[in-house]
């Protein structure tokens, strides 16, 4: 078993938010490398994929020289699946297609549900507390996604507003993945190799996907600017993936997903850097709400 640390409720251990607010600059990096994809003509399923089995070989590589061996059993073989294809093999061929659609400092946005919805499937399997903080939280939530989502009122123009809300189902499955970090994660199994294993897995359930739907492997056209955010998302998975189970191991899969929040902050601010965007007031009434709603959900004490 692979329980958490305790946790004072008056926030968490220096380290352990250095190493949060690490993964959520790192993470943040991600959505501007997938607009810089979709702008290199990568096939989504594809490059979710191609990434997904570098970063994975990598640490396959890392994990072989530290313990000797890289093996894994039949059980093991059925977490790596579930995991990769929850946290890599179908959100991000997802977050790509939804890309070119949506302005990625908005894209960003969708981070921001995956707290609340890793708190509500924790207290629907009867392992967390849901009470009114949740609930008023999990509403201001939904009011942001309004705000941003709504014809007329938002900053997500009437023809991207279906790929903003098909985004929505990447929160979900981020949710769904940080709490079977904790329940799935095998004795004994270093981060390094949870990383390379969930990695892989991922790269498998996205090239079953790219081979059903008949989708390329890789861009029509293979250029220096094909292969840059191949590189940029490969590193940057490497290095997530193995401090995203540090930190689901250290500190459990509730206050893990506060990350999304500053990696919410991280993708903006990359966003602007790279992309010189200015996203509209609603964006940052929008933020708030969610901010707010991460206040109140991760503010109440641990049981």
């Amino acid at each position: 078993m692979h329980d958490d640390r305790p946790v004072p409720s008056s926030g968490l251990p220096p380290i352990d938010a250095a190493l949060l607010f690490l993964a959520a600059a790192i993470y943040g990096g991600i959505f501007p490398v997938n607009r810089l994809a979709a702008e290199a003509q990568w096939p989504p399923v594809g490059f979710a994929f191609a990434q997904s089995l570098a970063a994975g070989v990598i640490l396959a590589l890392a994990a072989a020289a530290a313990d000797g061996r890289f093996a894994v059993n039949a059980g093991q073989m059925r977490t790596y699946l579930i995991m990769g294809g929850l946290v890599v093999g179908l959100p991000i061929g997802i977050l790509v297609s939804a890309a070119p659609h949506v302005d990625a400092s908005v894209l960003t946005l969708v981070l921001c549900l995956s707290p609340i919805f890793t708190l509500a499937i924790g207290a629907l399997a009867g392992l967390d507390r849901f009470d009114w903080r949740t609930f008023v939280g999990m509403m201001l939530g939904v009011a942001g996604v309004a705000v941003l989502a709504l014809p007329g009122v938002g900053v997500v123009g009437s023809e991207g507003i279906v790929w903003f809300l098909v985004a929505l189902i990447a929160p979900v499955m981020f949710a769904a993945a940080n709490n079977c970090a904790k329940w799935l994660r095998p004795e004994g199994a270093s981060s390094v190799m949870m990383a390379a294993g969930t990695l892989l897995g991922g790269a498998v359930v996205a090239g079953v996907v790219m081979l059903a739907l008949g989708g390329a492997a890789l861009p029509s056209e293979w250029t220096g600017r094909a292969a840059m955010p191949l590189v940029l998302a490969t590193a940057i998975n490497a290095v997530f993936f193995v401090l995203f189970f540090v930190l689901v191991a250290r500190i459990g899969p509730t206050r893990f997903s506060v990350f999304n929040y500053l990696a919410v902050a991280a993708g903006i601010l990359w966003s602007l850097a790279v992309f010189d965007e200015r996203p509209a007031a609603s964006f940052w009434v929008a933020l708030f709400l969610m901010l707010a709603a991460m206040y109140l959900v991760l503010s109440r004490k641990p049981d």
